[in-house]
């Protein structure tokens, strides 16, 4: 039974010089190395320390703006696609529009009775049947309203004779 006890102890022994190396000796082995600096190192290192706050609280705070600004530049740039939006919507609709008055227009200058002169004067010339010019004729017609009442006068140097016309054209 000794043997078996001593087995048992050296076993323990083992394990327990086993788990010291595994949790101990990490911990000694990894320790920092130590730099000693002077107090002059230390200030210089301090107010290098906060310089770098500083310019990292600026840039913080020119961050923010920053975000600020597109914020709004994003507002701004939504505002104006909408109103692009809009504005191409008025222009279609007043091209549109435009259209329809020109059509509008060309509708009722089509209705309208042409534009006559007040004075009209007109020259023939009489041709028989074998296309040879006998006389000739001038007339003068005269708006009235709507109509034209008007003189014309004709002559005949074939059978050397006169005429004169009163004519109405409506």
């Amino acid at each position: 039974m000794k043997k078996s006890k001593v087995g048992y102890l050296i076993i323990a022994f083992l394990l327990v010089w086993a788990l010291a190396q595994f949790f101990f000796l990490p911990a000694i082995c990894s320790a920092e190395s130590i730099y000693l600096i002077t107090e002059t190192e230390l200030t210089e290192l301090e107010q290098n320390s906060n310089r770098q706050l500083a310019i990292s609280s600026q840039l913080a705070v020119e961050l923010q703006t920053a975000r600020e600004q597109l914020i709004v530049s994003d507002q701004e740039l939504t505002e104006a696609k909408l109103q692009i939006n809009q504005l191409q919507k008025q222009l279609t609709d007043v091209l549109n529009s435009s259209k329809k008055q020109e059509n509008l227009q060309k509708e009722i200058l089509k209705s309208l009775p042409p534009s006559a002169p007040g004075v009209l004067r007109e020259i023939g010339a009489k041709i028989n049947v074998d296309h040879y010019v006998t006389g000739i004729s001038y007339g003068v017609s005269r708006r009235i309203g709507g109509k034209y009442i008007g003189f014309r006068g004709e002559y005949d140097w074939q059978d050397k004779k006169t005429g004169v016309w009163v004519t109405y054209a409506y």
